[in-house]
This record gives C-alpha cells, structure tokens and sequence, in this order.
C-alpha cells in the first residue's frame, strides 16, 4: 500500500511539474537547441516570424498578457530566437492603432511598403506575420493594414489589402517545439 502510493505521488508531482512550467525547444539555422521556458500559470502569447526559407510563419512564444502594443513592440523589434525571420522591413515604424468593433486598423510608415524585399511569398510572411500575431489580443478578429494613414490595394502587387484580413492557419509551419 505503501508502495502504491510513493508511485502515487511521483506520478502527480511530475505531472504538476509539466503543467506549471513547460519547456519549449527550438531548432535553430546550425541544428542546436534553444531552450525556452514558458510559465504555463501565466499568460503567454505568439509573435510569428518567418522560417529561415521564408515559407511559412514559426511561433516565438512570450510571456504576458499579449496587448496590441505588447505584440506590435515584439514584432516591429524582430526575433530572439536564432532560425526565424523578421517579418517587418526595417525601418518600418508603427505610426498608430485603433480598434473599431473587431477591426484593428494598423497605420504603418511608408518602409512597410518601399523596404519591401518583394515577392509574392514575401509579400505573404510580412502581411499574415502581421495578422497572425494581432489577433488573439483582446478584441481582435480581422486586420487592416494602412500606410501613411491610407488604405493601400496591396504591399507589393499580389496580396489585396483593400479588406480586413483573418488569421491564416495555412501560413503556420509546424511548430519547432
């Protein structure tokens, strides 16, 4: 009796331990491990960059709340973690926000288009990287992408900006954890 409940114990301490915190791996460009521990008790939340052949977007999780201003900070700085791609040109600013119903309305400076590497799958990464990561924040369903306070037809000439957007799952590479 005593026995079972020695391996009673162990069982439920091990479980506890997973559940309160968790280990996430991440495969980095040489093949290494990169550990990241994730305090399940707390709130977390994704940031998506591009994978290293910019094919699909990769999850870097954090820790917190994840408030518009939180995830649009983490994005527009890029990823810590070695093997993802920044999704945002550089020099891009955020110039502002608003929230109307379930619409987020995201006014970006003119870099977002004229730093653009171009290309149809780039053009993807950045929009849906964008997307991806905002909503999921509180009251967030679809996205519109403005530059310089002006609804624009599209980024580089293959994705139509002219509407809010939704999440894409089909972007989502699967997870390196």
């Amino acid at each position: 009796m005593r026995w079972r409940r020695g391996v009673t114990t162990a069982v439920v301490t091990l479980i506890l331990l997973f559940v309160v915190r968790t280990v996430l791996y991440y495969s980095s460009d040489n093949g290494e491990l990169q550990t990241v521990t994730i305090d399940m008790t707390q709130p977390f939340f994704a940031v998506y960059f591009g994978s290293p052949d910019a094919t699909t977007l990769l999850p870097e999780f954090h820790q917190g709340i994840g408030t518009i201003e939180e995830r649009l900070t983490i994005l527009l700085e890029g990823p810590r973690l070695d093997g993802l791609a920044p999704v945002v040109p550089e020099d891009t600013q955020l110039l502002g926000f608003s929230l109307v119903d379930d619409v987020l309305y995201l006014n970006f400076s003119h870099h977002l288009v004229t730093n653009h590497p171009g290309g149809s799958s780039g053009e993807l990464i950045t929009v849906y990287g964008i997307v991806n990561t905002v909503i999921g924040a509180r009251g967030v369903m679809r996205v519109q992408i403005l530059v310089d306070g002006r609804q624009v037809p599209t980024l580089v000439g293959h994705l139509d900006l002219s509407e809010p957007l939704e999440k894409d799952y089909e972007l989502l590479g699967g997870s390196q954890i």
